[in-house]
């Protein structure tokens, strides 16, 4: 019997002879939350005769941050704040709505003042150093989670975030461990599961899947969890699930490029060449200076017989980045439009042997799918 069975199982046993302790309600709504049930903790909530007290509200809003509703978190936080004294807990999850929303200097503001309110609190210093990476300032962001870690062993957030941080410094090997540390303490710690799935998903695509849907599941607001499971439907051949997933990862973090461009490949290589197009363009409206993005647009261009704006589209690509390979891409395109059979071929050719980490796809059915499109044998778009 797993825990879910036995803990949240006895819990729901107790409130159902107590139903007014607030107490057994809050232990249970904790314990469906570390198991990835968010709704039914809220179903917990909702029918709760305490609906009216701090405590319920201030749950309630951690429930919308769990499903990424943040607006609604957030206004329920400030009135919250408005109305009450407001604790550590509150004042924290208040800076993180604010983060979550991308309110990155607000959040900052907001974390300093709870520091100045509440001391040096470890919840506290854990959203200095998640602003920290989002801000771009990893090393900073390693430092802060490594002293935290080191006086919070048992912290399975912290654990996760470290591993999150190191993971994007390219230090795998602790990204590795403090991950497997996270999912030991606590079983869907979101960081940790995003961690995992990206270091699987190149190798172990099914197993990257499992880690990304876990994280889905208990956070479906997560834009780098969706993005990921969108990239490893697509090494499994599941382009259409995929392009669904990947487009609920572009509105949950519209400014990742990243997300952009496997949306785009997800609709290119289902022939949708329009809706690439528009995925590039979104990509390039955030910014203009990518050169994989122009090799994209140079792509689309190409396949569509704008011919002079796709050289054009070409060039910039270049300029800005030699190796880009989405501008290989559209060098192929261009060359078979232009009757320069062998070399397309070979050029094919070339891409194909690092098809399979490109294209976040199988190398069979990238093959056909960028076989068909430079044979000008892509299907009408949708």
């Amino acid at each position: 019997m797993g825990r879910t069975d036995s803990r949240s199982a006895r819990l729901r046993g107790y409130l159902a002879s107590d139903q007014g302790n607030m107490e057994l309600a809050m232990a249970l709504v904790e314990e469906l939350l570390l198991d990835g049930q968010p709704r039914d903790a809220y179903a917990v909530l909702a029918d709760h005769p305490a609906s009216h007290t701090p405590e319920f509200r201030h749950r309630m809003a951690q429930l919308a941050l769990s499903a990424g509703d943040y607006a609604l978190a957030l206004q329920s936080l400030e009135t919250l704040r408005a109305e009450h004294d407001s604790d550590v807990a509150v004042d924290h999850d208040h800076a993180f709505a604010l983060m979550c929303l991308r309110r990155l200097d607000d959040a900052s503001d907001a974390t300093a003042t709870a520091l100045n309110k509440h001391g040096p609190h470890p919840s506290l210093q854990l959203l200095q150093g998640r602003l920290a990476m989002l801000s771009g300032d990893l090393d900073q962001a390693v430092a802060v989670l490594s002293a935290l870690a080191q006086s919070q062993p048992g912290d399975a957030q912290v654990q996760g975030v470290l591993a999150l941080a190191l993971l994007d410094t390219d230090d795998l090997a602790r990204a590795a461990t403090h991950a497997a540390a996270a999912i030991a303490l606590q079983e869907h710690q979101h960081e940790a599961l995003l961690v995992l799935g990206t270091l699987a998903l190149q190798s172990a695509p099914a197993v990257a899947t499992r880690h990304f849907q876990r994280a889905v599941d208990t956070y479906p607001g997560s834009g780098r969890a969706l993005s990921g499971l969108g990239q490893s439907q697509m090494l499994q051949g599941g382009i259409t699930a995929a392009e669904g997933t990947l487009v609920r990862a572009t509105r949950a973090m519209p400014e990742h490029l990243g997300t952009w461009h496997a949306l785009a490949w997800s609709q290119l290589l289902q022939g949708n060449v329009d809706a690439a197009r528009t995925s590039f363009e979104h990509s390039y409206a955030v910014d203009r200076s990518f050169g994989d993005t122009h090799g994209g647009l140079a792509l689309v261009h190409a396949l569509q017989g704008r011919t002079t704006e796709a050289e054009d589209a070409l060039k910039r690509a270049l300029r800005l980045d030699p190796n880009s390979m989405t501008a290989q891409y559209a060098q192929v395109v261009l060359r078979s439009g232009r009757g320069e059979a062998a070399l397309a071929q070979q050029g094919l050719a070339a891409l194909l042997d690092s098809a399979g980490i490109d294209a976040g796809m199988p190398v069979p059915v990238f093959a056909d799918a960028l076989q068909r499109i430079v044979g000008g044998r892509a299907q009408p778009s949708r």
